[in-house]
Formats: C-alpha cells, sequence, structure tokens
C-alpha cells in the first residue's frame, strides 16, 4: 500500500468514526479545530457538497476579493 492511499484510507476510517459521533460532538470538535468537519457536512447537506457552484455565486465572491 502506498503511503498516498494508507493515508486516503486513514482518512476514510476517521470519518466513519467521526460520523458515529453524536451531532453536537461533532459540531463541537468541528468548532474547537478537531475536525474538519467532513462528515458533519456530508450529514447536513448530502450530496450537494459534489454540486458545482453557480457561476453568479462564483461571480459575487470573485467580486469582493
Amino acid at each position: 500500500m502506498t503511503a498516498s492511499a494508507a493515508l486516503t484510507a486513514m482518512q476514510a476510517l476517521e470519518d466513519e468514526i467521526e460520523a458515529e459521533l453524536p451531532i453536537a460532538t461533532q459540531i463541537q470538535r468541528f468548532l474547537d479545530g478537531e475536525s474538519d468537519g467532513r462528515a458533519l457536512f456530508e450529514m447536513l447537506y448530502g450530496e450537494i457538497g459534489d454540486e458545482p457552484v453557480p457561476e453568479h455565486l462564483l461571480a459575487l465572491v470573485r467580486e469582493k476579493c
């Protein structure tokens, strides 16, 4: 197993463990910087994380930067 594959496997395991925690704990861990919030985001928003950002929203962000 390559180092990259091992890191990917570790991240998947961490995400599974994180997803089993109560929501309040996941939120607190995210706010405390102990989690990247990936499992929480996926639980709250589902598959929309894979959706492309609409062009008009990208334009607004570009305008503000």
